[in-house]
């Protein structure tokens, strides 16, 4: 096994969150050729890296799954916006998109949320994150690659979209 990935099995979650933050900086960022701006230098843990949103403690009542939700928003969010910024800066790699987002679109789309207007703004913000992995594929050359051709996407959507579940989880966490 390589050192690095030997080295990442000993980093805690949060770590290895970070760690995937500061390379989608870099790799999406690095597709705007040569015009890179940092994405953000506090990074937290990604929705597919973070684990419960609050363990539960023992003899406790049971979780309000609105409350996860919410909290789970906060290292949603910011995966979201750290992508929307390097969409920001320039073009930007369509799989490299999609691949930072799967995370938090996995997150927002999780069942269980309670409460119908929550539930409504995360249902907008997959159905976002999949408008901007449309415009990936729409915006590419015929014969362009994904993984190659850096296209300019348009982030107003899931940007709403994200804000909106802010808002709905207001005074919940």
């Amino acid at each position: 096994m390589p050192i690095i990935a030997r080295a990442m099995f000993r980093v805690s979650r949060s770590a290895r969150a970070a760690i995937a933050v500061a390379l989608l900086g870099t790799l999406l960022a690095g597709c705007a050729g040569g015009s890179a701006a940092p994405v953000s230098s506090s990074a937290g843990p990604t929705p597919s890296n973070a684990g419960p949103a609050s363990p539960v403690p023992s003899g406790a009542g049971p979780v309000d799954p609105d409350a996860v939700a919410c909290q789970e928003q906060v290292g949603a969010a910011k995966a979201v916006r750290n992508v929307v910024g390097a969409i920001k800066v320039g073009p930007v790699l369509p799989a490299g998109v999609a691949y930072f987002l799967l995370g938090a679109r996995d997150t927002y789309a999780a069942p269980g949320v309670r409460d119908a207007g929550l539930a409504a703004a995360r249902r907008e913000v997959v159905a976002a994150i999949d408008d901007l992995d449309s415009q990936g594929k729409a915006k590419l050359p015929p014969g362009g690659d994904p993984l190659k051709d850096p296209v300019q996407l348009d982030p107003a959507r899931v940007v709403a979209a994200v804000n909106a579940v802010d808002r709905e989880c207001a005074g919940r966490i």
